[in-house]
């Protein structure tokens, strides 16, 4: 599975990849195929999401702060898959079945 991580804060970057050891994890901004990608919608304009669900990114889970309520609602009108906090994106292997259950 190929994974992009659009993320500019380098530490966040780093544990987010490391929890996605055994995957193929890019850390950028421009869409190549990938088969789920994470995107943080408090660095990056929300409407990347729509951008990269338009492509066909088959998975898009985008983070932000828990008590970002108004992002968390746009990203959600935007087509993502699955928004969480940043707390819980830094186990990101966890999110990428989560709530996959409902799309099958």
């Amino acid at each position: 599975m190929k994974i992009l991580l659009i993320e500019s804060n380098l530490i966040l970057a780093s544990r987010v990849k490391n929890s996605l050891s055994g995957y193929d994890v890019r850390v950028g901004k421009d869409w190549q195929g990938e088969d789920v990608v994470f995107v943080n919608v408090e660095t990056n304009p929300p409407e990347i999401i729509r951008e990269l669900k338009e492509k066909r990114a088959k998975r898009v889970i985008a983070y932000c702060g828990h008590k970002n309520i108004g992002l968390i609602k746009k990203a959600q009108e935007l087509g993502a898959d699955l928004v969480v906090p940043n707390s819980k994106v830094v186990d990101a292997k966890s999110l990428l079945w989560e709530n996959t259950e409902k799309e099958r």
